[in-house]
């Protein structure tokens, strides 16, 4: 029995990766709301519906720019997704739409995103947008991803930034280090995120001869490395603390969500167990989330009430 064929605007949503695209928006309206929070409400002529609508742009702007460049992504990857399980069943390789057609509508909703944060929130903010736009599908997709087992760690600066465009759409400075310590934790966060679910699926990138790190160095090696960057969250909440005004809910909390984040990076590298590798993979996700909202509750109480 034929498959039946999927209509457009789910063919347009696959190719976007929905739910990696929000998981990194959800990033940039906290870095919206700590900015505000913060530092924008002592603007006389804030008003909270502010935040609602940078937030909106943000999201709106920012998802149709990645999720176009993640559509470029698998226009540049039609090549190898057939080698892999993983993506055997994306739009391309099942005939859902033809290349050229993918390609099209990656770029057309990518400029469109780019241009709506730089139009309607500040250019600045547009720019990072762009910039993180032709960093993952040049620098990372065609010229990284390939090329070498540090693939994700470079190529991760591309899904870092978030924060920072949300912070500078609300009206931050460009040159305030928040918004950028929390790019870094993204940036170190993103490699033991990765790599734990590469290594259930290392047979795949194997054949499809992609060098991540489980396939070149090895599981063992792979696991050191999810305990470093495990290991350099700590510092990075740390340095959130001591550079920033964020205050004892956040150290306390963002201290002790790390310190699990450990806990299970370290349990993978004793144990060598796929189950814990998954479950590394999917907690990590959770402590990216309850992170920034919690750096987002820090900021309304520490600001609020007790400055």
């Amino acid at each position: 029995m034929t498959e039946e064929k999927p209509s457009l605007a789910k063919i347009y949503w696959i190719l976007m990766k929905p739910r990696v695209v929000f998981l990194l928006q959800a990033t940039a309206i906290c870095g919206v709301l700590v900015y505000d929070l913060s530092e924008g409400y002592k603007n006389e002529e804030w008003k909270p519906i502010d935040s609602v609508l940078t937030s909106l742009i943000v999201l709106i702007g920012g998802a149709l720019a990645s999720g176009g460049s993640m559509a470029i992504n698998m226009w540049y990857e039609r090549d190898i997704d057939p080698l892999m399980e993983r993506t055997e069943n994306r739009p391309i390789p099942s005939g859902y739409i033809s290349p050229n057609h993918a390609l099209i509508f990656g770029i057309t909703i990518c400029l469109m995103g780019i241009a709506i944060v730089y139009f309607l929130s500040v250019p600045e903010a547009g720019m990072i947008t762009g910039f993180s736009a032709f960093f993952y599908v040049f620098i990372y997709t065609m010229f990284l991803k390939r090329r070498t087992p540090q693939n994700i760690v470079i190529g991760g600066l591309a899904g870092a930034t978030p924060p920072a465009i949300g912070w500078i759409a609300a009206g931050g400075s460009i040159d305030d280090p928040l918004p950028w310590l929390m790019v870094l934790t993204i940036f170190m966060w993103t490699p033991a995120h990765f790599w734990s679910l590469t290594l259930s699926k290392r047979k795949d990138y194997g054949e499809a001869g992609v060098p991540m790190l489980p396939v070149v160095k090895g599981e063992d090696v792979t696991r050191n490395h999810i305990a470093a960057y495990a290991t350099s969250l700590v510092l990075t909440n740390l340095l959130i603390v001591t550079n920033s005004d964020a205050g004892l809910f956040f150290l306390v909390t963002g201290m002790l969500m790390s310190a699990y984040f450990c806990y299970l990076a370290f349990t993978l590298r004793a144990s060598k167990s796929e189950s814990d590798a998954w479950d590394l993979f999917k907690f990590s996700n959770i402590y990216l989330y309850s992170l920034f909202i919690c750096l987002v509750i820090d900021a309304k109480y520490y600001f609020n009430i007790f400055e």
